[in-house]
């Protein structure tokens, strides 16, 4: 049986004129049945269509940071804007994507650019924001900083990876404030930062805001990549 091809959208690289992909969001497609696929976003726009002809499914991967004027605020000035093209790109990618119905996983930039595509809005800088038992979320100076994650009884990616509770990295500045048209909150850490968002009513429009592709060696964080193969192989 071949493997269900899975488009990843790719970010810029250190060098001028150079797209950048770590490993870990391909090896982890792979390890999970799938055939990835990485996606160039300086492209003509009219090329998405026929792009999309050739996958089973999306993943959405990490990056910098979306425009606030997407959703009605001026930039925070700790955010990170991203390259204004890959921005263009994805968010073409993503209305194709949903319109057909078809299978995508978004994570950490992905998680953020599937509910603004829905219409809502984010938390540009964590630490500013007041909460009741603040984590620090951002990675710092440790690359092994982790902290639990509570997954939301009976949604598929609770089933999915088994457990109530697993342990995630800690990766990232922003996260999902408002969530978008028709998507929910299945997961949240203990100060109660969203840490993933679904809309169950599709195949698979699911995202976490954490990093599993790093992670993917231990199988609770291989599910979602498990998750979004199998329901690309189902919608072939």
């Amino acid at each position: 049986m071949t493997r269900p091809v899975i488009g990843i959208t790719m970010d810029y690289g250190d060098k001028p004129k150079q797209y950048m992909l770590p490993y870990a969001y391909a090896s982890s497609v792979e390890r999970a049945g799938g055939m990835p696929w990485p996606l160039p976003y300086m492209l003509d726009l009219s090329l998405i269509p026929e792009i999309v002809d050739r996958l089973d499914g999306t993943l959405f991967s990490g990056g910098e940071d979306l425009d606030p004027a997407l959703y009605g605020e001026t930039r925070h000035p700790k955010a990170e804007p991203i390259d204004p093209n890959r921005q263009r790109f994805e968010l073409a990618l993503i209305k194709e994507v949903e319109r057909r119905r078809m299978p995508a996983l978004g994570i950490c930039l992905g998680c953020q650019l599937m509910n603004v595509h829905r219409g809502g809005s984010l938390i540009q800088f964590l630490p500013d924001q007041p909460r009741d038992s603040v984590l620090e979320h951002r990675k710092l100076n440790d690359p092994t900083r982790r902290h639990p994650v509570r997954l939301e009884p009976g949604t598929r990616l609770a089933e999915a990876i088994g457990k109530s509770e697993i342990s995630v990295n800690t990766r990232h500045k922003q996260s999902v404030a408002r969530p978008g048209k028709g998507l929910r909150v299945i997961a949240t850490a203990p100060d109660g930062v969203v840490e993933a968002i679904e809309d169950a009513s599709h195949l698979l429009f699911m995202a976490v805001q954490w990093h599993p592709e790093n992670l993917s060696d231990e199988p609770e964080h291989l599910a979602p990549f498990k998750l979004l193969v199998e329901e690309a192989r189902k919608g072939r």
